[in-house]
């Protein structure tokens, strides 16, 4: 019982914040995929066999989703919790979520994608995030490798994975350095995991 109601209550936490969709394209981000191309080869040598495949996968995946409209039309259209995501840390940026993959793990379909604002208005994919209902005391879900971390702020099982900006604190690290609200027009300033 306590299961089910810790996930009716995260269904009802995610599904419950606003749904703005956000605008723009992403020129930006066609010119930084060379260096961040040569950056992933160095680091797939640290990683197994199963976890590249899984990460070429999600990255095959979400390609076309540098144009935020695509996202929005594949499903990834309510932006949860309204906000971009920035902390001491670093940031997350804004949070797109397709309802539809909630409750599933699937290394090609994220429950979240996640955009920079841009200067000029546009977004910028940045990265995606998985999550997972449960309780804080289950054994955390896994993803190319990683074990999830619970998310005490909303409780869920959470695992960030930085496809498309490098992160100088991990692939997998909640928070990027590199990554900015800077140009956003809603600030969600937090402690997040």
């Amino acid at each position: 019982m306590r299961g089910m109601t810790a996930l009716l209550a995260g269904i009802i936490l995610l599904s419950g914040c606003g749904n703005s969709t956000g605008t723009g394209t992403d020129a930006a981000s066609a010119a930084s995929r060379g260096s961040l191309s040569a950056s992933r080869a160095s680091a797939q040598d640290h990683r197994d066999a199963q976890e590249n495949k899984d990460l070429a996968a999600l990255r095959a995946a979400t390609e076309k989703f540098h144009k935020i409209a695509v996202a929005a039309q594949a499903g990834w259209n309510e932006q949860v919790p309204p906000g971009c995501f920035t902390s001491p840390d670093g940031s997350m940026g804004y949070h797109f979520r397709n309802l539809s993959k909630v409750g599933t793990l699937n290394p090609t379909e994220p429950q979240f994608v996640m955009y920079e604002p841009q200067k000029d208005g546009s977004m910028r994919l940045v990265g995606v995030e998985f999550i997972a209902l449960g309780e804080p005391t289950d054994t955390p879900p896994v993803l190319f490798g990683q074990p999830f971390q619970f998310n005490y702020t909303f409780n869920v099982w959470a695992l960030h994975v930085w496809a498309w900006r490098e992160n100088a604190r991990g692939l997998y690290d909640n928070w990027n350095a590199k990554e900015s609200c800077q140009y956003a027009t809603n600030v969600v300033n937090m402690a997040h995991h």
